[in-house]
């Protein structure tokens, strides 16, 4: 009784988020009602969690208010000044295409029904990664812009992002036919690998528009489209060309962008949007300065500002307490956490080892841009493999169920299902050697993670759960 209420309010829900359009939304689009999609539930009890629906409202407002943040910030720029050949913004640029960053990243119109963003799943009080502890604790993975399609992973942190460089293979750091060494890039299996815009970061800023699972766009074109009709399309222009968004759309562009990624409808093309070949390179040029305009701002002080204790520590500016000390003698010592998690100082293994060197001259980011395979179970809670039957959209997410396996970069460098196209075919036969293998994420931020430990441990976090069940 209690499940049936709990889906009933879902419903309810669904049927007043579509057909309430967001706060940008045409006047036009303000009239046009569609009819509403049934809500996609396949799983059994416990896999959905009982405060779902009123915690992604909760989620919904704090998005929309620090997009009208952002907003405020806009208006607040100095009239630009242009000088130079080619002539570039002077003055206000970094600060420009920093705030042009931040509306996009917490537009909630960037997804068919309008009503989730970037940051949806990232937000800033959990170090930039999920938002909802009931989630964090059950599925793991966010529900997407179609209710309640979800990804198969947990929301990565993007703090520090920025600085990944692009993914390459290190032939001298490898054994032939024992490992294979990779770093860089970005996403938790390296399918973001800054090849064209030399950005991971950027690149892994174009995924989730596009991905069925998450804001869902069936065409890159939509994210131009979109923008072309956002209250800042003034600021992109600004930044990225007078007439940028100058792009001759059909008729039908918005029906198409309000059906999600995946829909039976589609036929699996990738560009159902018909636009006119040099319309069509224009759209993806947007496409590409919306992905470098978001890392701008994920590279800026708001995010990723190398202010932590640890860094003044470094400086000279800051004493570590004994109990700060003590964990940082962990840290590089008996934990052995910086081989992988590089702070810029020795790791120091042996009992009475001192680290007696000076600290490199860095902005340490905490990882070795590496991939490891820590051995960790499959998780039965995870949302995506219970995803096995057609959503009101004739999609199946997950057509494997449990016979599906997370094999990470392995799987990216096979251009397997789940993933994305591997650029270099000389990496292929690599993949059996990295199966299962994930990305080594920063440790900055770490005590801003969200938990996501159940059965009452007092684990603090998911990356304590990896240190301390390293390998296990």
């Amino acid at each position: 009784m209690r499940r049936g209420l709990s889906i009933a309010l879902t419903v309810a829900c669904v049927l007043l988020w579509n057909v309430i359009p967001s706060h940008l939304a045409s006047a036009k689009e303000e009239k046009k009602k569609e009819p509403t999609p049934t809500v996609y539930n396949p799983y059994p009890a416990g896999i959905l969690p009982s405060d779902l629906t009123s915690e992604i409202i909760r989620v919904q407002h704090e998005v929309r208010g620090i997009f009208d943040e952002a907003l405020l910030e806009s208006k607040a720029l100095p009239p630009p000044v242009f000088a130079g050949n080619p002539p570039a913004l002077q003055g206000s640029g970094y600060a420009s295409v920093e705030i042009l960053g931040k509306l996009m990243n917490f537009d909630q119109n960037i997804s068919p029904f309008r009503n989730i963003a970037c940051a949806s799943c990232h937000m800033p009080y959990a170090a930039f990664s999920g938002p909802i502890p009931s989630v964090n604790l059950t599925m793991i993975a966010y529900p997407g812009t179609f209710h309640f399609r979800a990804g198969k992973r947990t929301a990565m942190r993007y703090t520090y992002s920025p600085d990944f460089p692009v993914l390459e293979f290190s032939p001298t750091q490898s054994m032939p036919g024992m490992t294979a060494v990779f770093t860089g890039g970005n996403f938790w299996d390296a399918r973001a690998t800054g090849v064209l815009l030399q950005s991971p970061d950027a690149q892994q800023a174009q995924g989730p528009p596009l991905d069925s699972q998450e804001m869902g766009f069936p065409d890159a074109a939509c994210i131009a489209f979109r923008l072309s009709r956002a209250g800042y399309r003034p600021l992109f222009e600004t930044v990225w060309g007078k007439g940028s968004l100058d792009i001759k759309f059909p008729h039908d562009t918005e029906e198409i962008c309000e059906t999600p990624a995946g829909a039976a409808v589609f036929g699996g093309n990738p560009t159902p949007v018909r636009l006119k070949e040099e319309d069509r390179v224009k759209a993806y040029n947007v496409y590409d300065h919306w992905a470098q305009s978001i890392s701008k701002y994920e590279r800026s002080l708001r995010i990723s500002a190398f202010s932590s204790k640890f860094d003044a520590f470094l400086a000279g500016k800051y004493t570590l307490t004994a109990d700060e000390m003590a964990g940082y003698n962990l840290f590089k010592g008996k934990g052995n956490c910086n081989s992988c998690h590089l702070d810029g100082r020795s790791t120091t293994l042996t009992p009475g080892q001192t680290d007696t060197g000076n600290a490199a001259s860095t902005r340490p980011l905490f990882t070795c841009f590496g991939y490891a395979n820590l051995g960790l179970p499959l998780n039965p809670r995870d949302a995506f493999y219970y995803q096995t039957t057609p959503d009101f959209f004739g999609f199946t997410p997950n057509p494997y169920g449990f016979g599906y396996r997370d094999l990470g970069l392995g799987t990216f460098l096979r251009s397997g299902f789940g993933s994305a196209p591997n650029p270099n075919s000389d990496w292929i036969q690599y993949a059996p050697l990295t199966d299962g293998q994930m990305q080594t994420m920063t440790a900055r931020d770490v005590a801003l993670a969200p938990p996501q430990c159940t059965g009452g441990t007092e684990a603090p976090g998911p990356y304590f759960q990896k240190e301390f069940f390293h390998n296990g």
